[in-house]
């Protein structure tokens, strides 16, 4: 009986032991890290260590005694990144273990790149001459704070930001609030007519290089006068055409013959009379007059800025380069962090494999939230891209890159993800993501899934889109974008998935632009856009909700709802292999538009040794993998390229719609599957704008196998 007793009673010690081991394991692979921890601490939730970087030499230690994933926790509160923060394999990394960095149950550590100025520095305004430069009713609201004293040692500097030009970081901003602050400009909202021009200045675009500015005239204002010192202001606008932003230095302004000359000219030229052809003023200490305003003078390392009545926090961004940069490692998984007040980049990714960002929030970045693979060096203000080479951590003049090099494997990686995060307040976009090879088809299988980005260019207006999405077989879903200037999506590539998404209010300020844009590559084919929600696309000038631009092919658009969606739906600009098909079009002036523009004005594209022969041959496309992935792509050149092929329209719905197409429609065929109605076919809420078709619509009966549209899987879905 003892001797029974005695084994049971060791058996269930054992039966303990086994039952602790695991959790013990578990407990020694977390490290723990707060604000208030100290560099002597253990890692362990009650000595956690003091900066994330300590975590990651423990982690590394670790790793090499033990196959079991390592996670470290960071508890609420600001970690201050002075330096890129890096999981390098070889270099901060050593292992193939799992490993996590999160937070702490639902506390928010934030990473950030500046500073938070502490009240005492804020102070009013000490120089008396500078005071007077302010407007009276606001010169003693003004408050002032020293640079040196806040801890900044580099400002930055003012950059020409937009059509052609390169990526680059911002200079130091200010935020209060955990708003964003905005450099002193006139005036406050909308734009001043450009009302004569007197000398276009050189035009980069068409190869000149005499750098020379251009002079306009302004008409009916005289604000111009009360600037002190013109010749430090800037000026932003679309000078010439609607979808190419600009932003130049002044030499100067004549304020009695009220003309303005640019140092430096706009890739176009300027023009006038159009209706974007417009500028506002910018970097004028006389024009502080709303909260959250503000001007560095640069000389006297000293910011002047308006307040808020409410002002809790102000912060400065300084860190230039990457919050985060992760490379050449695999099964890495960044979760429920946020990402703030830096100059350029919240993660850059190169080489990674099964690297996961979920949860995150990037917010107030003088650039972009992730960007996935090289970019290409570039001078921070140059026009052209000549003699360049791909740079890790940094976009510079990838986009021009791509358009001549568009084969470029960017080294992305495979198989990351990006997942349920937030991105806005960003300077000039939102994710960058590529993966793939372009000559061998294989597919990258990089994704982001379930995000929120919007209001993605404070800096940058045009050709920075909330995804710009490379390489071969990614995908984008489940996202909403929205609330921008230009375009949501920008695409190259092949066999991209775009689904889910809700598209919205995009195009806002921009001429010939779409919310989703792709263009000039024959061979970039097997897109497939499908479940997306596109409305309330563009403002007062011609904009699509899909563009197909100058000759672009081979994208699939179909179960997709297009209501209000700018001014053509689906614009096809003389491309082929662009089928639509059982999609949803409400109130929009046109559902699509067909052209032969390579029959004219864009035929430069077909001539011998071309752009499009360029392109294609850059693929072998009359070899496999492209000669049986694409098999009517072979015979491209042969097969009358300056003429659309192939651009069917079947089997949609138009309701309350003005028209059809725009252009000929022979081009883009008009089956009678399509169904036409100015009546409700059966919304579930027309109303509500839910346009979910109900069981007994007209619809199935006016066009048999109809697939209703899968409207309520659409979207962003906040994870709590």
């Amino acid at each position: 009986m003892i001797v029974t007793a005695i084994k049971k009673r060791l058996a269930g010690l054992l039966l303990l032991i086994i039952g602790i081991l695991p959790t013990y394991a578990q407990q020694a692979n977390k490290i723990y890290v707060s604000p208030n921890g100290k560099k002597t601490g253990s890692g362990e939730i009650k000595a956690p260590l003091a900066t994330i970087e300590q975590a990651l030499k423990l982690a590394n230690i670790r790793s090499g005694k033990t196959k079991k994933p390592i996670e470290i926790i960071l508890r609420g509160g600001v970690y201050p990144i002075s330096s890129t923060l890096e999981i390098v394999q070889h270099k901060t990394w050593n292992s193939a273990v799992p490993l996590t960095i999160k937070a702490w149950n639902n506390e928010k550590p934030v990473l950030h790149g500046g500073k938070i100025v502490p009240r005492k520095l804020i102070r009013p305004v000490s120089d008396p001459d500078y005071r007077e430069r302010f407007s009276p009713e606001f010169r003693d609201r003004i408050r002032q704070v020293d640079l040196r004293e806040a801890g900044i040692k580099n400002t930055g500097k003012l950059r020409m930001t937009g059509f052609t030009r390169p990526f680059a970081p911002a200079a130091l901003e200010i935020f209060t609030n955990d708003e964003p602050g905005r450099i002193a400009r006139w005036p406050n909202k909308g734009t001043v007519p450009i009302h004569m021009v007197l000398d276009t200045g050189s035009i980069p675009r068409w190869g000149d290089s005499t750098n020379r500015g251009g002079t306009f005239t302004y008409k009916d204002i005289n604000r111009p006068s009360r600037w002190k010192e013109p010749h430090n202001a800037w000026i932003a606008g679309f000078f010439m055409w609607g979808y190419a932003d600009d932003a130049v230095p002044l030499k100067g302004i004549d304020t009695v013959k009220k003309a303005i000359t640019t140092l430096k000219p706009h890739s176009y030229g300027f023009g006038s009379g159009k209706p974007w052809r417009a500028w506002h003023a910018y970097n004028i200490p006389e024009e502080i007059d709303e909260p959250g305003e503000y001007y560095v003078d640069r000389d006297r390392r000293m910011l002047y800025f308006l307040p808020p009545d409410n002002l809790s926090k102000l912060e400065l961004s300084e860190l230039e380069t990457p919050l985060l940069a992760i490379d050449d490692v695999r099964n890495v998984t960044i979760k429920n962090l946020n990402f703030t007040c830096s100059r350029g980049i919240g993660i850059t990714m190169e080489r990674t494999e099964k690297v996961l960002i979920d949860g995150c929030k990037f917010t107030n970045l003088g650039m972009v939230a992730i960007f996935m693979g090289k970019g290409v060096e570039a001078e921070s203000d140059s026009l052209s891209v000549f003699a360049v080479q791909p740079k890790s951590r940094s976009i510079g003049s990838l986009v021009q890159y791509v358009y001549d090099h568009t084969t470029f494997d960017r080294e992305a990686g495979k198989n990351n993800g990006i997942v349920n995060c937030e991105v806005y307040n960003t300077g000039s976009g939102g994710f960058l993501i590529s993966g793939g090879n372009r000559l061998t088809l294989e597919p990258g299988n990089n994704y982001i899934k379930n995000c929120s980005i919007h209001d993605f260019n404070r800096i940058e207006r045009s050709y920075r889109p909330g995804i710009w999405i490379t390489g071969v077989g990614n995908s984008i879903s489940n996202c909403d974008i929205y609330n921008a200037p230009s375009s949501g999506v920008m695409l190259h590539g092949n066999n991209h998935l775009i689904e889910y998404n809700n598209f919205h209010h995009l195009v806002m300020d921009s001429d010939d632009m779409g919310a989703l844009y792709f263009g000039r590559n024959p061979s970039e084919q097997g897109q497939i856009v499908r479940y997306n929600y596109f409305h309330h696309i563009g403002g007062d000038h011609k904009t699509m909700a899909v563009y197909h631009d100058d000759g672009a092919c081979g994208m699939e658009v179909y179960d997709n709802v297009f209501y209000k969606a700018g001014t053509v739906a689906g614009f096809v600009g003389g491309g082929r292999d662009n089928p639509y098909h059982n999609n949803i079009f409400v109130e929009t002036k046109y559902a699509g538009h067909i052209d032969d523009r390579l029959k004219h004005w864009a035929k430069a594209m077909l001539v011998k040794d071309g752009t499009f022969q360029k392109r294609l041959e850059a693929v072998n496309y009359k070899k496999p993998p492209y000669a049986t992935r694409y098999p009517w792509l072979s015979k491209y050149f042969e097969d009358d390229p300056e003429l659309p092929k192939r651009d069917t329209f079947s089997r949609n719905v138009l309701v309350k719609m003005l028209n059809r197409v725009e252009g000929k429609q022979e081009w883009l065929p008009f089956t009678n599957s399509n169904y036409e109605t100015n009546e409700d076919p059966g919304f579930e809420n027309y109303a509500a704008e839910n346009f979910k078709l109900k069981p007994d619509a007209v619809i199935w009966k006016k066009i048999p196998g109809f697939r209703n549209i899968p409207f309520e899987k659409i979207g962003y879905k906040k994870v709590k």
